[in-house]
């Protein structure tokens, strides 16, 4: 415990991170490389898929301060979630990488570079998911509890699971259009979303050495 306490402030910092790398990623895939593109771009490929590992990496850290400060074994559906989402999070990080490793291999490989980039993203739809209803059990037991999280960050925490359970969960069987699914992923997972995790990050670090010491 005593060094986890040492890295609260470096929790609430690390989240800024994450929305910032959220950001520069969105940047690239949607305005550098386009909408248009399909398939593992050489240039900007091993950059994309760089910052999502780091942000699979930095959020697996943030979740393993969400489970202390927000005492999630405490609620049931709360922790089994957590330990799904964590479980998810680390899949994507490892998954990150693939595309880049198949692209510059100095071996023969068994599968194109597009076709290892497609099974790495095809995760991103269910994490989606999961984050929404992770993000709904979190603000939904810390209101019934300890209220650490601002009400500015539970209501957003609010919209971004009334967007995205709904949205991904119709985008499974193709009920959403293209252009509207697109509209709500920008809005639910490049501006919520950050603004969410930044939250997150104020609940940390604001939270009081001596409330950890009665866990």
């Amino acid at each position: 415990m005593e060094t986890f306490k040492d890295e609260i402030k470096n929790l609430k910092a690390i989240t800024r991170v994450i929305a910032a790398l959220v950001l520069a990623n969105f940047v690239i895939i949607a305005l550098v490389v386009g909408p248009d593109s399909v398939g593992y771009d050489p240039t900007y490929g091993p950059i994309t898929a760089i910052l999502s590992f780091v942000i699979a990496f930095l959020t697996t850290g943030v979740l393993m301060g969400i489970y202390v400060v927000f005492d999630v074994k405490q609620t049931f559906d709360l922790s089994h979630m957590h330990n799904i989402l964590f479980v998810s999070v680390t899949v994507q990080m490892l998954f990150s990488l693939g595309s880049v490793f198949n692209y510059y291999s100095v071996f023969d490989t068994v599968l194109d570079t597009d076709t290892v980039g497609a099974i790495s993203g095809s995760f991103t739809n269910t994490i989606f998911f999961l984050y929404g209803m992770y993000v709904y059990l979190l603000v939904r037991t810390d209101k019934r509890r300890t209220n650490l999280l601002s009400n500015r960050t539970q209501t957003i925490g609010i919209i971004f699971a009334a967007i995205i359970i709904p949205a991904q969960a119709l985008t499974l069987f193709g009920l959403i259009p293209a252009p509207a699914f697109a509209g709500l992923f920008v809005l639910g997972g490049v501006v919520l979303y950050p603004l969410f995790i930044i939250g997150v990050g104020d609940a940390i670090g604001n939270h009081k050495v001596e409330e950890l010491e009665e866990m």
